[in-house]
């Protein structure tokens, strides 16, 4: 069947394209000359990247203003966490934000500052908002031709769908204009970004679609645990904090009940075992119900006496197996003990879930890339790709490959109510297919993330068919055509 990354962020993806790629820069140094030199060849005004984790520098701190500071002195400059939840700015982008000592701590976000109270350039969650309401707007061509690259980039990698979750309200006005062009080559099972709007938009959305659906609100309720903002029940193990909770428990509860009445699927972030523990008492008091198949994006760090919650409320957990890949160096140290049931596949799956299903995706591109096979060797490896630590991480944990392979198809479809049209090879379904060069579940799991994509299907057209691959030139090919952004999307773009 064809295969459907289950947690993604389409438009975050697309910004990445944008951005200087800080992910293979080994310590602040080598980030900020990056980032310098990507600035001389941009003609933008800030200097722009992503992807930088300190969590794989030596000491693994983090980096401040004056890293930036000694080569890009008077341009504004952001780089992204890898996870998403944190950015580090040059003194220049705080004056342009007006951020100073004085600047309180927004609900559910902080401003890292040094002992004397001044900002440090390192802002978390819902801080990094005070930064990205002064970030430029990206041109309509730029938004354009990153977009497509991310589409390319997906029907080259085998991905048929994906579940684009946390969207802003110019995204969803964005896919319609693609839609309406023909120029979509992806099924996106789009949710909300609940915070971002000021209410539940009315169903059905109006302009949904074969290829673009939108009936889900997702809610954050922590931040990360590379960031130190997953919000824990006990300090973390290498610093003395617990994170950050965005809601309090009423507060959350309500935003859930007010998505739910509206006709919405709740999904939540949660990565910390005191986010998680929260989500799961939110639901409850929002009175769930297995046939809601309300969802929890994440799920990585449990409480042993929430694990059997999941089932008992019918929640499904949605789950990153790249996450493991990319934390694995530092978990232990972070988390100690509690390390023993996180990323705890086999033992959600052992407590009996709602419809036997654990979707899986990739987060990309926040510590998670496009190509799904490499999220399915995580999953039935517990390893990085180049098959270390040997014998995996915490190894019990391990999916078999079946179980991967309906984690990425049957179990996605589950969790976005279709798995009667999507998910399966039976005759009446929609004709989404991932042709691959070999059959991930006999190969040998140390393999699988190098098999190769010979085709990938969407409602029965080709959208990637290489030329030696059994599907070129026997299907349909794309009708490609040209949409404009509309202001909407373009406003939205400048957050992302």
């Amino acid at each position: 069947p064809g295969m459907t990354d289950a947690h993604a962020h389409v438009m975050l993806e697309a910004a990445r394209r944008r951005r200087a790629d800080l992910s293979e820069c080994g310590d602040a140094t080598e980030c900020a000359a990056v980032l310098a030199a990507w600035a001389k060849n941009s003609t933008g005004s800030w200097a722009l990247g992503f992807g930088f984790d300190q969590t794989a520098w030596p000491g693994g701190a983090w980096p401040d203003k004056q890293d930036l500071d000694a080569v890009l002195p008077t341009e504004p400059a952001r780089a992204e966490h890898v996870s998403g939840h944190a950015c580090w700015v040059n003194s220049a982008a705080l004056a342009a934000a007006n951020i100073t000592k004085d600047t309180p701590d927004p609900p559910g976000g902080v401003i890292e500052r040094d002992s004397t109270g001044e900002p440090t350039g390192i802002l978390t969650d819902n801080a990094m908002e005070l930064i990205d309401a002064v970030l430029p707007t990206p041109s309509a061509a730029a938004v354009d031709t990153s977009f497509e690259e991310v589409l390319e980039a997906c029907a080259a990698r085998g991905l048929t769908g994906v579940h684009d979750l946390a969207a802003l309200p110019g995204d969803l006005d964005y896919y319609a204009s693609k839609d309406a062009a023909g120029a979509l080559t992806l099924r996106l099972h789009v949710f909300r970004d609940a915070a971002e709007h000021g209410s539940p938009p009315p169903l059905p959305w109006a302009n949904e679609s074969a290829l673009v659906r939108c009936r889900g609100a997702k809610f954050f309720a922590d931040g990360a645990m590379g960031s130190w903002s997953a919000a824990m029940l006990e300090p973390y193990s290498d610093r003395n904090t617990t994170g950050t909770l965005v809601y309090n428990l009423t507060a959350l509860t309500e935003g859930v009940e007010t998505w739910a009445a509206a006709g919405y699927q709740v999904a939540s972030h949660a990565i910390g075992d005191a986010a998680n523990r929260q989500v799961l008492d939110a639901y409850e008091a929002a009175g769930v119900t297995p046939g809601n198949r309300w969802r929890v994006e994440h799920a990585q760090i449990i409480a042993p006496s929430d694990l059997p919650r999941f089932a008992a409320l019918g929640v499904l957990p949605s789950m990153q197996p790249s996450h493991v890949a990319s934390d694995l160096g530092y978990a232990d140290a972070r988390l100690g003990p509690r390390a023993n049931l996180s990323y705890a596949w086999r033992a959600l799956k052992n407590t009996s879930l709602n419809l036997d299903a654990l979707p899986l995706g990739s987060d990309f591109p926040t510590a998670g890339s496009i190509p799904v096979l490499l999220g399915f060797h995580a999953a039935v490896t517990r390893c990085r790709p180049d098959n270390t630590p040997a014998g995996g991480w915490h190894p019990e944990e391990k999916l078999s490959s079946l179980e991967a392979l309906r984690g990425y198809t049957r179990d996605a479809a589950v969790a976005a109510f279709r798995e009667d049209e999507l998910g399966s090879l039976l005759p009446g379904f929609l004709a989404d297919l991932t042709v691959l060069e070999q059959d991930p579940v006999t190969a040998d799991p140390s393999t699988v993330a190098s098999i190769r994509v010979l085709g990938t299907v969407v409602g029965g057209v080709a959208v990637f068919a290489p030329a030696d691959s059994p599907l070129f030139g026997t299907l349909p090919r794309p009708r490609v055509g040209a949409a404009a952004a509309s202001p909407a999307a373009l406003a939205a773009g400048a957050a992302w």
